[in-house]
């Protein structure tokens, strides 16, 4: 029998103003080329514009060619703050791809082109803005209740701050969601993502709400958070970005299963009220920028690059006192990370990531563990692009490595022609992704595969764990799990081994620091895992500054005699 597809999710968008932000503008195109998603109406409220932290409203204007804004002090903005946000601007410059992070966009203008029916949810609608060129210059209709009905929406997204009243929310099947930045509901002012870079706290979350009446706390979807960066608009952007990828997997996953997720338990709040930074926080915070800029430049001025460096101890890591490690470190001009031990014929070898700085790639390469000393064996695999996390696995009688080849937007299985140095490309477990640091073990006869997903195109991969389940590693179809993502935390997000002891399964996670990749790690117990669920346990936190100058650890390998860990210090590589 052949079943009929399902029609597309009906999905208005609330603005506002017509005038809305890049990301708002870019959901709006997604959504208006989604299969099973239909951009069925936009809607503007008469409200003032929400004023985005950091944002100069100007006319619409899109792609490189655009002028890029000049922010100047609103009234309530501190003449120094207005001098820091300038500064920013020009940060902001020097990333692509958060370039179009202060764009104003017609978005009303946008949906209407593309054939979308645009209505003011206000009795009258005010007047476009005159300066855009793409506005119309005719006031907004009105939408009525009896139209509003009529134009059966399943799912209602309020975007750039936009509240959504109860008639409104009714009028949609799931009712209204949005996105949101301000985690303490009462942060008033407050630029999104500024205290977490003035305060260096690690991470900078938002949530996915599903929205109630006016003034009351939304109920909370989906909660991620990502490493904070060093700059608050950098951060801001960044935050925002990757936000508005998880609001689109939402989607996704609400045009398949047709219903909103399970709503969260909600948690008491225990932080500060965090207001609008005045003149003294504005100067604090320009002169911690300006020592954070001026340390990058200083390390690029005198070539120091951060390195990674083995620490070896000969003990199972259960009992491994790390302390008593012994550091090993690679030829000048390289660094090794990553290590996945492998014993083979009574001989322990040590499988690396190989960073080269001269061309700022790295290869695998095996070591060879002995009493006396560890040597360099050679490369075992090399690609034109990044190669690092070489994951080793056994299947059918045969030895299998998986390592992190997230350029080539490929899980890709490379199998072993002869130990430890020759290996071939055997297959692709998923095409057309980017995922890093992929992990695959067999668990009650179904092999599972845990790996990290960057879905917003920024070559992060620090926050979203997600889940695969197939019934062999090779054949290709592998199945997501249900409560994909598993995490979207930069605290366990990432992986960072995998260790098999007696049955029991432990997964060691990455745990990332204020604009710093590779902090420290953690030990999880799964404890839980079927097609339906997902559980661990925490069992240990593993510490770095058991070693003097060590600035982060971010991996751990043990064959039950070895345990090897990866530490980061700084090094002159000109």
């Amino acid at each position: 029998m052949q079943w009929a597809r399902m029609k597309p999710l009906r999905v208005g968008l609330l603005l506002e103003t017509r005038a809305s932000d890049a990301y708002t503008a870019a959901l709006c195109d997604w959504l208006a080329e989604h299969g099973d998603l239909e951009l069925a109406l936009v809607l503007v409220t008469d409200g003032a514009p929400p004023g985005l932290a950091g944002r100069k409203r100007r006319p619409a204007a899109r792609g490189p060619t655009a002028p890029q804004p000049s922010p100047q002090p609103s009234p309530r903005t501190p003449l120094l703050f207005a001098g820091v946000m300038a500064l920013e601007c020009q940060l902001l410059r020097h990333y692509e791809a958060h370039r179009a992070h202060l764009d104003v966009v017609d978005v009303a203008a946008l949906a209407a082109a593309r054939g979308v029916p645009v209505r003011s949810v206000a009795p009258s609608a005010a007047a476009p803005d005159p300066a855009s060129a793409a506005a119309s210059d005719a006031a907004l209709p009105a939408i009525s209740d009896p139209e509003l009905a009529g134009f059966d929406l399943d799912l209602l997204v309020c975007c750039d701050g936009a509240t959504c009243d109860e008639r409104l929310g009714g009028a949609a099947r799931l009712g209204a969601i949005g996105i949101d930045y301000r985690r303490d509901r009462i942060a008033g002012g407050a630029p999104i993502g500024f205290w977490e870079t003035y305060h260096r706290t690690r991470k900078t979350g938002f949530a996915i709400v599903r929205l109630g009446r006016p003034g009351e706390a939304g109920q909370v979807l989906v909660e991620g958070a990502f490493r904070t960066k060093y700059s608050f608009l950098l951060n801001q952007a960044h935050l925002f970005c990757k936000a508005h990828a998880q609001l689109r997997r939402l989607l996704d996953d609400v045009a398949a299963t047709r219903k909103l997720p399970a709503v969260r338990d909600p948690v008491p709040y225990s932080g500060c009220c965090l207001a609008s930074p005045g003149s003294l926080h504005a100067l604090r915070y320009a002169f911690k920028l300006a020592g954070r800029l001026g340390m990058r430049g200083l390390r690029r001025i005198l070539g120091i690059r951060h390195k990674w460096t083995l620490s070896v101890t000969r003990s199972g890591w259960r009992n491994a006192v790390l302390w008593r490690g012994v550091p090993v470190a690679a030829p000048d001009g390289h660094f090794w990370a990553d290590p996945f031990l492998r014993v083979h014929a009574g001989r322990i070898f040590c499988f690396v990531e190989d960073y080269v700085y001269a061309t700022n790639r790295a290869h695998i390469s095996v070591l060879e563990i002995t009493q006396a000393d560890v040597k360099c064996l050679g490369v075992a695999l090399r690609e034109p692009f990044h190669l690092s996390f070489p994951f080793l696995f056994e299947y059918a009688g045969r030895l299998y490595m998986c390592p992190e080849t997230s350029e080539s937007n490929q899980i890709r299985i490379y199998k072993c022609d002869e130990f430890p140095l020759r290996w071939s490309l055997d297959s692709v477990a998923i095409d057309g992704i980017s995922a890093a640091d992929s992990m695959f073990f067999e668990h009650r006869g179904r092999w599972w595969l845990l790996t990290s997903i960057d879905r917003a195109g920024l070559n992060d991969h620090c926050s979203e764990l997600c889940l695969f389940h197939a019934p062999d590693p090779l054949g290709g179809a592998w199945t997501p799990h249900p409560m994909n993502p598993l995490y979207i935390d930069t605290d366990m997000g990432r992986n960072a081994g995998l260790i098999v002891d007696e049955g029991r399964i432990y997964r060691a996670a990455q745990r990332q620091g204020f604009d710093q990749y590779g902090e420290g790690l953690a030990l999880y117990e799964i404890i839980e895992l079927d097609e339906t669920r997902y559980s661990e346990r925490k069992v240990t936190d593993i510490r770095h500054d058991y070693l003097q100058r060590s600035l982060g650890s971010h991996h751990i390998s043990s064959d039950g005699d070895v345990t090897v860990v990866d530490i980061k210090t700084h090094c002159f590589a000109p």
